[in-house]
């Protein structure tokens, strides 16, 4: 009214457009949006506190009732369904993610995604729309991991966001999300060792080793850049010197024709062989033979670096006094058992 008719064509061009839409979300966002569902959550858990302190002493509510109540926390399903698909539309955006964190937005993604899982656990089997918004939760936590700095979270949020993330890669019903998952757990294990060690003991390490079996080429390679990522902390080096299937898996992406694939498998190799025990193993799966072909297939620099870089650790390791009288090796190369 009163604009004008070219103002009302322009208008009327973008509205209910993806433009339009990320517009309103970034202010929404901007706003304080995330802390009104923060806010929401929060009262309407207490709400629902008081009405299962009250419903105990009804006869008339069944006992499956009543924990399905608590599960709630107050708050129907219809309410946590919209309040997960809202968190992961203001995900989408890069810009938004930084201003989700300080919000809360990953203690609210965290609780919800919880919910989901004991509603499912409270309804006596799986159900796809509690399950859709575990994955709307568990998918926006991922895109908050991928952009922002993990060292910037509150304390404790790292933790929570490690199992929503790990269920994406077996549970996700598209690989864009197993993708987005792998993205945010590399990013999160590049934080510092204990990060990296408190990742494995929560099972990081073998939820990132399935990855490897997805026809998707690119959620491969994000499972070996975690992989890659996680290898130097103690955890892992304690699993590489007893693991033949990890370090062959290592050798055969290092071959792969996809470069960040290599990058990163070369990449882990070069670390993970700066410990003696890890880079004898490496070379009785004939780790020296297959890293002198890839170097010599490989015209990279930064391949042929991370190659000799392992290479110079393998070396090193044989020509120690232990491995000097170990029958297996001589004169610095794997002889056999």
């Amino acid at each position: 009214k009163g604009l004008g008719p070219s103002k009302a064509i322009e208008l009327a061009k973008v509205a209910g457009s993806p433009a339009m839409s990320k517009r309103i979300t970034r202010q929404i966002v901007l706003q304080g949006g995330v802390g009104a569902l923060v806010r929401c959550k929060d009262l309407s858990a207490k709400d629902g506190a008081g009405a299962n302190d009250s419903s105990k002493s009804s006869d008339e509510e069944t006992k499956k009732e009543i924990r399905n109540r608590k599960t709630h926390s107050g708050m129907n399903e219809q309410q946590v369904e919209a309040m997960s698909f809202c968190l992961k539309k203001m995900a989408k955006d890069e810009a938004n993610r930084g201003v989700m964190v300080q919000q809360k937005g990953i203690r609210l993604l965290s609780e919800l995604y919880n919910l989901g899982a004991s509603l499912m656990d409270a309804s006596g089997g799986p159900d796809s729309k509690k399950g859709m918004w575990r994955e709307d939760c568990a998918v926006a936590l991922a895109r908050i991991a991928i952009s922002t700095n993990p060292q910037l979270y509150p304390q404790g949020s790292m933790l929570t966001m490690i199992r929503p993330l790990m269920w994406l890669f077996g549970d996700a019903t598209h690989e864009l999300h197993q993708f987005e998952a792998g993205l945010g757990l590399t990013n999160i294990a590049s934080v510092d060792e204990d990060t990296r060690d408190t990742l494995v003991m929560h099972g990081a390490w073998s939820a990132a080793t399935n990855l490897l079996a997805a026809d998707n080429d690119q959620v491969k390679r994000v499972g070996v850049e975690c992989l890659s990522n996680l290898v130097m902390c103690e955890r892992s080096i304690m699993r590489l010197r007893e693991s033949e299937i990890d370090i062959k898996l290592f050798i055969m992406f290092a071959k792969a024709e996809d470069m960040r694939t290599k990058l990163a498998a070369t990449g882990a190799l070069a670390m993970m062989t700066q410990d003696h025990e890890v880079a004898k193993a490496v070379a009785t799966q004939h780790g020296m033979k297959e890293l002198e072909d890839i170097k010599a297939k490989s015209g990279d620099p930064n391949v042929v670096t991370r190659v000799d870089m392992a290479l110079a650790n393998i070396k090193e390791a044989l020509e120690a006094p232990a491995a000097r009288n170990d029958p297996r090796f001589c004169n610095g190369r794997y002889i056999g058992k």
